[in-house]
């Protein structure tokens, strides 16, 4: 049903040196599940992209090879066409939305294809139901969390009853019961004999579902597994591979906070939080201690970003007072005093260059730390592409890069390793670490209970109100 002959891309005019994958051969049969796997930047989305036909159609560069759908060669194939036999949910699933509220989101390509309005409403119905969305479905685009909206663009692809569908790391920014969903529609999908391809870091809730697992290294296929083979590898086979946990693991981290012998130095009292004017929290209060790592997890939509909008001084808690050594903090001091990862890092990445993004928070820094940071976050030998020619992981990476160079005493992090494969997560812990013995303060909202385990001392927890 699928096939890739000798498929090599490279972006712009980087093909001859050093193209994003090369000599890529797969054939996937119909109602097969195919897992890509594999470190962030090594080719994972670029497959996904020429079996959509956004490469080469949407995105410049040299293609070499052949795409078959139905056996029949996708080259002279209009976009049009290829979009009424493949779905794709993208990494950053805002670059796919073209309306203001989910209902309409969800129906669009419905609408474009001009298919009755009859159909239209009997799939919106099914899709509402099937994704469990109902209290979704009326919501405005920009009052949702980036968990959400990644829900909502995965029912645009699974309303338009496609044969084939891309899903390219569909589990980011989604909670542990939000991921359970989606895995019972993936099964389902699966069921009724769509053909699913999906690259993903988090690998557990795939298990049972994946019939074949592709591993991707420095844009090849490396090697191709029966999905009963690779989930039986051992954890030192796995972390040589660096891969994501290959089975679920409940958090079993636990408070530390008799260790403690210095004074608190961050304090919330009383918060009470808003967004568009829905309250999201009350009354929320905590404490942290100087060089604490604190996980701050909760469903989505809960108010997690939201907290870290008003630590950073983006937005006022209708209630409530935070205080740093005792004295309260005006969102003026806040906003010089904490450095904020966004969970979308594309809207903080200003520079023409990675070097020159670090720079901006820093530029005094001297070449041996720019080295050094670039080398902490594995950034090394990235000094000169523009921040927005990496991969989603890499860009991750540079944000926290720039964080780390601000010399801040709160590091306010969301999501921060939801486009990271295992090392890359590896070395945002590290990172934080380091920045702990020095007394910086992180705060991370993460869904990721893998880094959590790895990383943080306490576990705060916020309920929908």
């Amino acid at each position: 049903m699928l096939e890739l002959q000798s498929v090599s891309f490279g972006y712009g005019e980087d093909m001859e040196k050093a193209p994003e994958i090369r000599g890529i051969d797969m054939s996937v049969k119909k109602g097969e599940c195919v897992l890509l796997c594999g470190a962030s930047g090594c080719g994972k989305s670029t497959i996904l992209k020429t079996i959509n036909g956004i490469i080469p159609n949407l995105i410049p560069g040299r293609l070499d090879g052949s795409v078959f759908i139905d056996e029949k060669c996708t080259d002279n194939v209009p976009m049009y066409e290829l979009a009424a036999k493949v779905s794709s949910v993208f990494q950053n699933p805002k670059t796919q939305f073209f309306n203001t509220d989910a209902e309409s989101e969800i129906t669009y390509g419905l609408e474009n294809r001009g298919m009755p309005v009859d159909v239209i409403n009997e799939r919106l119905e099914r899709t509402v139901s099937d994704l469990k969305i109902e209290s979704l479905r009326y919501k405005s685009m920009f009052e949702m969390s980036g968990g959400e909206k990644q829900r909502i663009a995965f029912a645009s692809a699974y309303v338009s009853d496609n044969d084939i569908i891309v899903l390219d790391e569909p589990s980011a920014n989604l909670d542990p019961e939000a991921i359970d969903e989606i895995r019972a529609v993936i099964a389902k999908m699966k069921e009724i004999g769509k053909t699913i391809i999906i690259a993903e870091h988090r690998l557990y809730y795939l298990e049972g579902i994946a019939d074949t697992v592709l591993h991707i290294s420095g844009g090849e296929i490396k090697k191709r597994y029966e999905a009963v083979d690779f989930y039986s590898m051992t954890e030192d086979e796995r972390k040589e591979l660096g891969l994501r946990k290959l089975h679920k693991n409940d958090i079993k981290l636990t408070s530390e906070l008799s260790l403690h012998t210095e004074k608190p130095v961050l304090a919330m009292n009383g918060i009470t939080l808003a967004y568009k004017k829905h309250i999201v929290q009350n009354n929320l209060g905590f404490e942290a201690y100087p060089g604490e790592i604190i996980g701050i997890v909760g469903s989505n939509g809960a108010g997690k970003t939201t907290l870290l909008r008003a630590l950073a001084g983006l937005c006022k808690p209708k209630k409530g007072i935070i205080k740093y050594n005792g004295k309260a903090l005006s969102a003026r001091l806040r906003r010089r005093m904490c450095g904020l990862v966004m969970q979308d890092v594309n809207y903080q990445l200003f520079s023409d260059s990675v070097r020159n993004e670090i720079l901006l928070e820093n530029s005094v820094m001297d070449e041996q730390t720019l080295s050094s940071i670039l080398c902490e976050t594995g950034l090394s030998g990235l000094e000169d592409r523009h921040p927005q020619s990496l991969s989603g992981g890499q860009k991750q990476r540079l944000a926290i890069a720039a964080a780390y160079a601000s010399g801040r005493k709160i590091l306010l992090l969301d999501e921060p390793t939801s486009g990271l494969d295992y090392r890359s997560m590896l070395l945002v812990g590290k990172l934080l670490k380091k920045l702990s013995e020095k007394g910086v303060i992180s705060i991370v909202v993460t869904h990721d209970t893998e880094f959590i385990e790895s990383v943080c001392r306490r576990i705060f927890r916020l309920e929908k109100q």
